[in-house]
């Protein structure tokens, strides 16, 4: 299964009450079909850096969990539907992986012929060495 992180921004007017129900019914789309809970970060009321929704807080929670990829339709329209979340976004961290040991393969290449272009050019002899 892969590894997934879903950000989210709730409202601040919403009541602890449907905070707690709107992210027990988000929990229970991502375990319904063998999907598993890593880790979950809430980080509390917090400033937004722009207005949503003419709102210039929100309650951040970021999750981790592992579940199969028919959990994505799901809980898409969750978020897209429900009236407390404000903003959401999901990650496929196996994706992301992937890109970043991928851009960091280049990086190496790309600094190992330079590196390879460097001790040619030191190995060569100067001008001023041939003339002796």
């Amino acid at each position: 299964m892969p590894l997934y992180e879903l950000g989210l921004i709730l409202d601040p007017e919403t009541s602890p009450e449907q905070e707690a129900a709107a992210l027990e019914r988000i929990e229970g789309i991502v375990t319904k079909d063998g999907g598993e809970i890593v880790n979950k970060d809430a980080w509390g009321r917090r400033k937004l850096a722009y207005p949503i929704r003419k709102k210039t807080m929100g309650i951040y929670h970021f999750w981790r969990f592992n579940a199969e990829g028919s959990v994505q339709d799901p809980l898409a329209f969750e978020l897209r539907t429900s009236d407390v979340v404000m903003r959401s976004l999901v990650l496929n961290l196996d994706r992301e992986l992937i890109r970043k040991r991928k851009i960091e393969r280049q990086l190496k290449t790309k600094a190992a012929k330079k590196a390879a272009r460097a001790t040619v050019t030191e190995d060569e002899p100067s001008a001023e060495e041939t003339d002796v």
